[in-house]
């Protein structure tokens, strides 16, 4: 089904084509700011934050360089934080959407896939080009894999939004990678237009209780365990074995650790999401509700600055 040279055509923001791209795309500062680095994020960029927190804290900074992220959805709150890490005197660099945040250092347009280039310029802010460059050329090699010439059999995304289908996901990972559980959810929700649920509070515990009163609720589930299995992770899947259809491993890649596998695992995500929405004969592009959620946001903010 999804080999079908004609699902492209509900693709009319032309993601397929962003995806390509994406490895590539990041044209940002690549200098150095003064550590340490301190942090924090709204909307899509607080994915990027927390798959950055080992080179960035996410608390209030006194010296060095404190990141502020929003794309929006912040209601005013990025700004006030903002002046305030201004008036406190640490150097602060405003990244996002001008909008929410005024004067901007880096300006991200706004999209499903901007967690690449947030991630890209917090790794080149603190210091950590080689792992960019690392994560671009994973990045790369997973497109090249991904894309809509290639068949099912073959391609890594097609054969997991295969699999999802009609399914609801429950999203696993080491404690070390919680963040790419709720980075998938966001993705198969934005772009696959699917829920699922990411478990990042205690998994062992709602597993081994949850399903006991009604077993019929893991029917058409599929529990997808992200990154490496560790102890946690190999208990909760003995216990997933034997309450859901299917229990799927997505480990990284051979060879790839840190910075760059987590970046190849949120892009697959983002590939798997986008022939999920295709499956589904969707259009993977913004809902029409996202996309008032958002204008209303602006308008907001709009309305604000004439007061002031």
């Amino acid at each position: 089904m999804l080999d079908r040279t004609d699902l492209l055509e509900k693709d009319t923001q032309k993601l397929h084509t962003q995806l390509l791209e994406l490895p590539h795309s990041y044209v940002g500062p690549q200098a150095t700011l003064d550590a340490p680095y301190s942090g924090v994020a709204y909307g899509e960029a607080s994915l990027a934050l927390a798959l950055c927190e080992e080179w960035v804290t996410l608390e209030l900074g006194r010296t060095g360089t404190q990141f502020v992220l929003s794309s929006g959805l912040d209601f005013g709150e990025a700004l006030e934080f903002t002046d305030l890490s201004e008036i406190r005197g640490v150097s602060v660099k405003r990244v996002g959407v001008a909008a929410t945040l005024g004067d901007l250092s880096f300006m991200v347009p706004r999209g499903p896939l901007s967690t690449y280039t947030y991630c890209q310029y917090l790794a080149y802010a603190t210091g950590h080009s080689s792992d960019a460059v690392n994560a671009g050329a994973a990045l790369h090699d997973l497109a090249q894999r991904c894309r809509t010439e290639i068949p099912t059999e073959e391609n890594p995304a097609k054969k997991l939004a295969w699999t999802l289908w009609t399914r609801t996901p429950l999203l696993l990972a080491s404690r070390d990678y919680l963040a790419l559980t709720w980075g998938w959810q966001e993705m198969l929700a934005r772009v696959g237009k699917s829920m699922s649920f990411a478990l990042t509070h205690s998994p062992l515990l709602l597993l081994s209780g949850g399903f006991e009163a009604r077993h019929e609720t893991g029917d058409e589930r599929v529990a997808v365990l992200l990154g490496p299995v560790d102890a946690e992770m190999i208990l909760a899947r003995e216990i997933l074995e034997t309450r859901v259809d299917e229990v799927l491993e997505v480990p990284f890649p051979d060879g790839l650790e840190g910075y760059a596998a987590q970046m190849y695992l949120w892009s697959l995500g983002a590939w798997t999401a986008f022939y999920l929405a295709l499956a589904y004969g969707q259009d993977p592009a913004d809902s029409k509700v996202l996309a008032a959620l958002l204008e209303s946001e602006k308008l907001e903010v709009r309305d604000d600055s004439e007061l002031n």
